[in-house]
């Protein structure tokens, strides 16, 4: 007599969402960014916000980032005026 094979019912895969820190900080607080801190450069690392800085000081928070997370990639964006966002949307 043939054996009976058994029918193992297909897991349901979970969905997998993007997420990455950075860029949930930055973009759930862009419009504060903007506002207050337009024309400023951002660095994060982690979801950690290191520094708001002008642009010519960027290479000194960016290497604190990666001085206090090794192995790390930190995140680095200028932060836009709000007449440049008018102008992206």
């Amino acid at each position: 007599m043939a054996e009976k094979k058994r029918c193992k019912k297909k897991e349901k895969k979970k969905e997998e969402y993007y997420y990455e820190p950075n860029h949930a900080y930055f973009s759930g607080h862009l419009e504060e960014l903007v506002i207050k801190h337009g024309g400023k450069w951002i660095v994060l690392i982690k979801g950690e916000l290191i520094s708001i800085c002008e642009g010519h000081e960027i290479t000194k928070y960016l290497a604190l980032a990666r001085e206090k997370y090794p192995g790390e990639v930190p995140f680095a964006s200028p932060i836009p005026r709000e007449d440049e966002i008018e102008c992206i949307l």
